[in-house]
């Protein structure tokens, strides 16, 4: 059955105005030993299907009021998993990959439509490097919105990486899901009680790019911010009380600013959050489904101009507020005043948008101790949303100590010179606060 979030995701993804989410891990041998990539990629994604039923499932009906998940009778490894070779060698050092951008741009302009019935609703994109004498690979895994959130992508990783590490191979190809019961939809774990509904007038100087269009065309770009750069971003957050998330849509806020016409003063950020500690426990940090929210924060021009660690601070302040509602101002819960979610997105084309940006992180990937296969570089990433917000920004920080931040954008509704200028904004505001702190690390 499915709840009123991944009815909001089926329906977006039946009607082209968004396709999938991804988070990418870079994966390496401690060893020079010989290593069947192939065998130990299968062997490992065996395990992860196994343990999460969701990841057997589709999405029925999706052109209806009423879709539903349906099991597939088995999963054929060959045609879910695409091997692909490298240009150039994996960074260890976590700087950027544009063949990785590339290849997660033309991801996310693709739907799960193709094959219907037959594959799932995921895939695993594998490049790597045939001549590397110490095994490493890249494992993007591309996922249906309606299956997942953000964390869920981290939470396959986790497992992948568990049975990577495990002794024992497998020469399965075809997976027969297990006949579990999927976990509840959010409407079964939580009351969601509607939120009283926001007085708030869009103001008038907001900018939120182009309105609401068709076809949609996903643009994605990475930034890597180094490991010293990141461990001393992370110490002057800490050391002005305030958070890394709380300080990056501030530096993202300033830099949009920074490339806009002096006419537009406000601008509207949505901040998803997690909320699986609002649950019972049946669902946990290691439960594969779709239980976030998400909620807003606005930026002045007169008080971001230049950036300041008060207007972090203050939304800090914003998102403490919201986690201390307990989870009695879910926005989702206005989503059962919505009958029918396709009608929902179509009656918006054409219309301004309400969102500037927004900002999704869903934090730090860890080794596992002892593991001879180790995480490194790590970066999450989304297609764009035409009814959503102008700049999307996903950040993840890997096993390797370095945060990513992926941006996404539709064409048409931003243009890319605006969108690199924006990047290097962001990457000039990290830069010029971690000088102030390099003597303290």
């Amino acid at each position: 059955m499915t709840g009123k979030f991944e009815q909001f995701s089926s329906a977006r993804h039946h009607l082209g105005l968004f396709h999938n989410v991804g988070v990418s891990v870079t994966y390496v041998h401690s060893s020079k030993d010989v290593v069947d990539l192939k065998q130990a990629i299968f062997t490992a994604l065996s395990d992860v299907i196994h343990r999460h039923s969701i990841l057997s499932c589709i999405v029925v009906a999706e052109d209806s009021v009423s879709p539903y998940f349906a099991r597939l009778p088995k999963i054929d490894l060959e045609e879910v998993v695409t091997f692909i070779p490298r240009r150039e060698k994996i960074s260890a050092d976590g700087s950027n990959d544009v063949q990785l951008d590339e290849l997660l741009q033309e991801q996310h302009n693709l739907p799960f439509k193709e094959k219907y019935g037959k594959l799932p609703f995921w895939r695993l994109l594998v490049t790597f490097d045939p001549n590397d004498k110490m095994p490493s690979f890249v494992g993007s895994f591309i996922f249906h919105h309606s299956l997942g959130d953000g964390a869920s992508g981290f939470i396959f990783h986790r497992h992948f990486l568990r049975a990577l590490n495990r002794a024992a191979l497998s020469t399965d190809i075809i997976i027969y899901p297990p006949n579990e019961q999927l976990l509840p939809n959010l409407e079964l774990l939580h009351p969601l009680p509607i939120p009283p509904s926001s007085i708030a007038t869009r103001p008038t100087a907001l900018w939120s790019g182009e309105k609401i269009t068709l076809p949609i065309i996903s643009k994605f770009q990475s930034l890597s911010i180094s490991k010293i750069t990141t461990t001393r971003f992370l110490h002057a957050c800490r050391t002005q009380e305030t958070t890394v998330t709380a300080t990056l849509l501030t530096l993202v806020a300033c830099s949009i600013f920074e490339n806009l016409p002096s006419n537009f003063t406000d601008l509207t950020a949505g901040i998803p959050v997690n909320i699986r500690h609002w649950l019972p426990s049946i669902v946990d940090n290691e439960s594969f489904g779709v239980w976030i929210d998400s909620f807003s924060e606005y930026y002045s021009r007169s008080t971001l101009q230049p950036f300041s660690w008060d207007e972090a601070r203050r939304t800090k302040d914003t998102i403490t507020h919201y986690l201390k509602s307990e989870g009695q101002r879910i926005s989702v819960g206005r989503f059962k005043q919505c009958p029918d979610m396709r009608e929902m997105f179509t009656s918006r084309i054409g219309t301004e948008r309400d969102s500037s940006f927004d900002i999704s992180n869903i934090g730090v990937i860890s080794n596992v101790e002892d593991g001879k296969w180790q995480v490194g570089r790590t970066v999450f990433s989304r297609s764009a949303f035409a009814n959503g917000c102008a700049l999307s920004i996903s950040v993840a920080t890997g096993g390797n100590g370095c945060i990513v931040l992926g941006f996404t954008w539709q064409a048409g509704i931003v243009n890319e010179e605006f969108v690199q200028s924006v990047i290097l904004g962001v990457e000039r505001e990290i830069e010029g606060i971690v000088v102030k702190y390099r003597d303290e690390i």
